[in-house]
């Protein structure tokens, strides 16, 4: 949540405003969704922070279960104890179980999205799931959520902004103009800085150029890994 800086976000929405209205509401259901590490879960240990709550973070792993009916039990389970504990209930992946049920295969998987509206609705605090695959969520999901919040790529001077701060963090000397032109030119994410910062823990960088290179080339992995697994251009 430290790192977390929603000024480096490019979110459809104003996050710190949004922030701002929930601390007075205390009562909000959000959903993001966009390219993997652009800041999705980090959003909701963000949110708990700046509202000074505790946060519920729940994956499908942690949720399924081989057995019928468990992860209907597991899901009341978190709502449950968010309620308990005035807690943020974040759910990261929530497409594993939120699939459309016009396409499902199977009873169970009518039922998970059932069990889930339902405890939705029953919620009266704040919300938040996290999906790379926005347009396989079962609409009526998408209708009881309030805010459905676009997390892309960075735009050019994002990234730059970020990059000049890394720099001066690790005590390394300004980018140069060109350098700058070349990061601004690729898919850059805050997953890709993360990625970045910790092999420079690792192995040091000496110089920007450095930086730049393993950025543009963590960009390229990720971009290529996401376009086969996820559809993702």
């Amino acid at each position: 949540a430290a790192d977390f800086d929603p000024g480096l976000c490019n979110a459809s929405e104003n996050l710190d405003a949004l922030a701002a209205g929930l601390s007075r509401s205390i009562n909000g259901r959000i959903c993001l969704y966009g390219p993997p590490g652009t800041g999705k879960t980090a959003f909701g240990e963000w949110l708990a922070d700046r509202l000074g709550k505790p946060l519920i973070l729940k994956r499908v792993s942690d949720l399924q279960s081989p057995f019928l009916g468990v992860m209907e039990r597991n899901l009341a389970g978190a709502f449950a104890a968010a309620k308990r504990d005035d807690a943020i209930l974040q759910i990261d992946e929530v497409d594993s179980f939120l699939r459309d049920r016009r396409q499902a295969e199977r009873p169970w998987e009518v039922s998970q999205v059932s069990e889930f509206l339902t405890q939705l609705e029953r919620f009266d605090g704040l919300f938040v799931a996290s999906t790379n695959l926005m347009d396989n969520l079962d609409p009526a999901a998408l209708r009881r959520v309030d805010y459905k919040i676009c997390m892309d790529y960075r735009r050019p001077e994002q990234a730059a902004t970020c990059l000049e701060r890394s720099l001066a963090a690790w005590g390394i000397g300004s980018a140069s103009r060109a350098d700058e032109i070349r990061i601004s030119s690729h898919r850059i994410t805050p997953g890709d800085f993360a990625v970045v910062a910790r092999k420079h823990r690792v192995l040091p960088f000496r110089d920007a150029g450095k930086v730049i290179d393993a950025l543009v080339a963590e960009a390229e992995v990720s971009r290529r890994t996401a376009s086969r697994s996820i559809g993702f251009v």
